[in-house]
């Protein structure tokens, strides 16, 4: 079974509910980790970053089934846009 039969094959057999959890848990799982590091560096090992990341990345796949890829690509694009937009205008300083 390659990654993009093992995406699908999750998506149709997981619940909608389950993967939506699933996703958010490793979402909150990454945000603790990336404020432990913020605050505390020395506690945290850059492999719980990476390990989250992947983590992260493998539910995204799972729940950009779930919604309208279009709609989310319209999204991105005006985000970035808008970021563009910040520094084009020398409002960026440093952070969004």
């Amino acid at each position: 079974m390659t990654d993009k039969e093992l995406i699908k094959y999750l998506v149709k057999n997981n619940d909608y509910k389950y993967n939506l959890l699933k996703a958010s848990e490793e979402l909150q799982e990454l945000a603790l980790v990336l404020t432990q590091m913020a605050l505390k560096k020395e506690k945290v090992d850059k492999q719980e970053v990476i390990d989250e990341i992947g983590d992260v990345k493998i539910r995204l796949k799972i729940i950009s089934k779930l919604f309208s890829k279009k709609k989310v690509k319209e999204r991105i694009k005006f985000k970035l846009d808008k970021f563009r937009s910040y520094i084009q205008k020398g409002k960026y300083k440093g952070g969004i």
